[in-house]
């Protein structure tokens, strides 16, 4: 059995299913160029921690051994081949300080993860000063630096991972909207295609 339908209902509903897809089409595009400017601005941000770790672990590590190396000499520092002068060790110091606060205003406080790297490189300082202060070996500086080094490497591969997958509007909008779109054009093409319309 088939229903005639009047030529202007049928109008009528193709101009308001193309309004309909017209709208989920904007949103869509909408999302998609946010999610796009949003993946961009998280992989420099992604790069840019990447960097100041590395700063941070490696000025971390050459500091403890410069120190150390200064313990053990005592005098005789100055005459070592390898010595770092003591401007060197006072500004690898304060290089550590500066990317140290710079990390911190990068990572969230409310992601767990990132207070817990956090947690890992305040504990490295903390040896690392305490083995300056007590003229200590390194060896609980390095080991504690290595830690947070570990800690970090998944960390910003998640993040990494994250800006592949895209946030969650993105791939609501990739995989659930833009097929729906798609199928609910299909339908409304053959609606009309198979329809049978009356003048009425």
């Amino acid at each position: 059995m088939t229903t005639d339908f009047p030529v202007q209902s049928i109008t009528a509903i193709a101009t308001l299913v193309a309004s309909l897809i017209a709208a989920a089409m904007s949103f869509v595009n909408l999302t998609l160029n946010k999610e796009q400017k949003t993946s961009e601005f998280r992989q420099a941000w992604i790069d840019a921690l990447r960097e100041d770790l590395s700063v941070f672990f490696g000025c971390c590590r050459a500091f403890a051994r410069a120190t150390e190396e200064q313990h053990k000499l005592g005098e005789d520092h100055e005459k070592s081949p390898f010595k770092i002068d003591k401007q060197k060790i006072s500004d690898i110091r304060y290089q550590v300080a500066e990317v140290y606060s710079r990390i911190i205003l990068r990572l969230n406080p409310e992601e767990p993860e990132h207070e817990e790297l956090l947690r890992l490189m305040k504990r490295a300082i903390d040896e690392q000063n305490k083995a300056f202060v007590e003229k200590e070996d390194s060896a609980k500086t390095m080991q504690a630096i290595q830690i947070a080094t570990e800690y970090a490497r998944p960390l910003i591969k998640k993040e990494w991972v994250r800006v592949k997958e895209g946030e969650l509007p993105f791939r609501i909008a990739r995989n659930w909207i833009a097929p729906i779109i798609f199928f609910l054009s299909i339908f409304a093409i053959a609606f009309i295609w198979h329809g049978t319309f009356s003048l009425r």
